[in-house]
């Protein structure tokens, strides 16, 4: 077990975005909005495509993420890294496949370590996708930080209910659900001042709309990694200092799941 990450410096939203297939309207280049609409993000046809990020110099790849998904369980995906040799060709220094293990719409792979290349290759391949195309509104790629102590016992999950309901004379009650948002209260009761300081940057971040990539355990499997990870906007309470003058502070984060 490692202790939690958080993504904040998405690579996405910086580089240079291609793909080997998009719908008219729905271009990959909407991967770099923040919203989790599939009708605003990026819209591949067929059951497979290919996802390449170029153009961030010393760019670092830890952990790739797609969220908000249509991918079924049985939905497999391949993530290389590499960078352009003397040939104008990629030398590829990363190279991992395997399932997705899709679970709330999304699925998480967490490379062993962090590389620094030149680009990102993601391939997806879906083929019993029932919808007949591949539809990923939001995606991370970039690293993670970790504090140097992990999160508190005391932090807790929940969720926010989308739901309309209608109660008959009879007492009978019927419900249009709409949206289910899985929500964190990240208590760190153990913050060093140079973590509070990094996790400061990521709230500033938070703080124009960019959504936080936030992993209990990277050292999880890809199943759950895609349980328990969650994308989203994040806030902060004030940082308190419980134990006088020693270099341990406390915080309270709320992530919020982005649809």
């Amino acid at each position: 077990m490692q202790n939690c990450g958080f993504g904040w410096q998405n690579n996405v939203l910086r580089a240079t975005l291609a793909a080997s297939a998009q719908v008219s309207g729905l271009p990959v280049t909407n991967l770099q909005n923040q919203q989790g609409a599939p009708s605003l993000g990026w819209r591949a046809p067929g059951t497979s495509a290919v996802l390449t990020l170029s153009g961030v110099s010393g760019a670092q790849w830890q952990a790739i993420s797609l969220h908000r998904t249509n991918l079924s369980a049985t939905a497999t995906w391949r993530i290389r890294t590499g960078s352009i040799n003397s040939w104008w060709a990629v030398d590829w220094h990363t190279d991992w496949s395997g399932p997705c293990n899709v679970a709330n719409g999304q699925c998480v792979y967490i490379l062993p370590s962090i590389a620094t290349d030149e680009r990102c290759e993601v391939t997806i391949t879906d083929t019993a996708n029932p919808d007949g195309f591949l539809s990923v509104p939001l995606a991370f790629a970039g690293p993670l930080f970790q504090p140097v102590r992990n999160f508190s016992t005391q932090s807790t999950a929940g969720s926010n209910l989308g739901q309309d309901t209608v109660t008959t004379l009879g007492g009978s009650e019927f419900v249009s659900g709409r949206w289910y948002q899985r929500k964190l209260s990240i208590v760190h009761d153990s913050l060093g001042d140079a973590d509070a300081a990094v996790l400061d940057q990521a709230l500033q971040a938070a703080a124009t709309g960019q959504n936080i990539l936030f992993v209990p355990d990277p050292d999880a499997t890809t199943d759950v990694l895609a349980q328990k990870s969650l994308f989203g906007t994040l806030s902060g309470g004030d940082l308190s200092n419980p134990y006088g003058p020693a270099d341990r502070h406390s915080l309270t984060l709320t992530l919020t799941e982005r649809l």
